[in-house]
């Protein structure tokens, strides 16, 4: 939860709305955001602060070094998804920050080009309440260590999860290692600790913060490649995002028994990490 300070009225946003500059973004602004070149973060607000802010504006920094070749202000970022919550009226907000290329032409022939910034406004989103029943889905993703814009095949295993009757999907390669959910980081309980799968795949925020504060509070971690073959020595598994943290009641049938002491406390620690304001 966060803290609300000084009686400040609490504003969810109810519907959808996207900004550039705290403006509503017009035809001639989104025509520029038409390519899936680009990457994104996304974020969840409340009480106007963010979870592990400083995480979400390096990875944007970063992955637009990358890709654009182009230095990205913090002051920028902030700017932007402050600028746009504020227009919205929303304290407790998704916010999905998306960079993209002013002249994709330039962008494709080399050239570091200028970037604009969209800023989708949308509900506050919380995880799933039930424990979800997920499958295995071989595909690594491209370029993975970015997040960028190019989610058609993520999207696609999900759907085709859900159209089996399963709640998500979870991707190995093709040797059957676990990697990471559709959209989401992957952990495991066992005898010794948490196990966070070794491979090719994003290292989310939520991740990140939750590893950070693991080492903190001297619960024991390790990174080591996970097999499907691997999953009945576990006795729990949970996702992670932006959204928050739940747990996973099993992949491709194979149950997990559950550690509701271990789960409490990975809830716990994550609730702990501080909210950042997004001024100042």
């Amino acid at each position: 939860m966060v803290a609300r300070s000084g009686g400040t009225a609490v504003t969810c946003a109810t519907t959808a709305s996207l900004w550039i500059d705290g403006r509503p973004a017009d035809a001639a602004a989104l025509a520029a955001t038409q390519s899936n070149y680009g990457h994104l973060t996304t974020l969840q607000l409340r009480g106007g602060a963010v979870q592990g802010l400083q995480r979400h504006i390096e990875r944007l920094q970063a992955a637009n070094l990358e890709l654009f070749g182009s230095l990205l202000a913090a002051e920028r970022i902030r700017a932007a998804l402050g600028s746009a919550s504020r227009a919205a009226g929303a304290t407790d907000a998704t916010l999905r920050l998306s960079v993209h290329a002013l002249d994709s032409a330039a962008a494709e022939r080399g050239v570091n080009v200028e970037v604009t910034l969209l800023v989708a406004v949308s509900p506050p989103r919380t995880p799933p309440a039930p424990a979800q029943r997920v499958r295995s889905h071989v595909h690594a993703r491209a370029l993975a260590h970015l997040k960028h814009l190019a989610t058609l095949p993520l999207l696609h295993a999900r759907r085709g999860a859900r159209m089996a009757g399963f709640d998500d999907a979870l991707l190995v390669d093709a040797a059957g290692r676990v990697l990471e959910g559709s959209l989401w980081n992957v952990g495991f309980v066992d005898a010794a600790g948490i196990v966070w799968p070794e491979g090719d795949a994003l290292r989310g925020v939520t991740e990140g913060l939750l590893r950070q504060a693991l080492v903190v509070a001297a619960i024991p971690q390790q990174i080591r490649p996970v097999e499907i073959a691997d999953l009945r020595d576990f006795r729990a598994a949970f996702a992670c995002n932006s959204s928050g943290l739940w747990p996973l009641a099993s992949i491709d049938g194979v149950h997990f028994a559950g550690d509701e002491v271990q789960m409490t406390r990975l809830r716990g620690l994550l609730e702990a990490v501080p909210w950042e304001p997004l001024a100042g």
